[in-house]
């Protein structure tokens, strides 16, 4: 009998906990901005979620942390139209994050949970989103967002970027994954 009470609470627990694959990472500053920007080292945990229904894309976190103990929290752009449209290969994204031919950067953005103390990207009200792409040669760019890219339709059907204002570039920063 103890055994069954041990064994149902074990498959209860299973089917209450959260199914996801979490990898951490760290990003060391690539450069003298970078440090002064973001400082010397950000822990990068992402968490993909592994019980998704049939037909669903994925929820995927990711959280930025501070040496301070200060994190950010994104959601990777993978649902909404314009979140594919803007990381496309050579798109909206790429094109401002300086990125000029096949690259397709991921869109992360901001999800107000997970978030503790004050931002360290993009000053006191931290991004809307961020770019991130992972070059070749192992430098990681990461850029902030102060608003979401927009889209519109034009009059022959087509869909394409509205100009994005480098105004509106918050954070430019490059690392390498260590």
């Amino acid at each position: 009998m103890r055994f069954q009470v041990i064994a149902l609470a074990l498959t209860l627990a299973a089917c209450a906990a959260p199914s996801a694959n979490v990898t951490t990472s760290a990003l060391v500053a690539a450069d003298a901005a970078t440090s002064l920007a973001a400082g010397d080292r950000l822990t990068v945990e992402r968490r993909d979620q592994t019980n998704t229904p049939e037909g669903m894309d994925p929820v995927i976190g990711l959280t930025l942390r501070h040496a301070d103990g200060r994190a950010q929290a994104f959601q990777q752009g993978n649902h909404a139209e314009t979140h594919l449209r803007a990381q496309a290969a050579g798109g909206p994204l790429a094109q401002i994050m300086g990125l000029f031919g096949d690259e397709t950067p991921t869109l992360w953005v901001a999800t107000p949970n997970g978030n503790s103390g004050a931002p360290f990207l993009c000053g006191p009200e931290g991004p809307v989103a961020i770019g991130m792409y992972e070059g070749a040669d192992g430098v990681v760019q990461v850029v902030g967002l102060k608003q979401e890219i927009q889209f519109e339709v034009r009059p022959d059907g087509q869909t394409e970027a509205l100009p994005y204002s480098p105004d509106q570039v918050c954070a430019r920063l490059r690392f390498r994954r260590s």
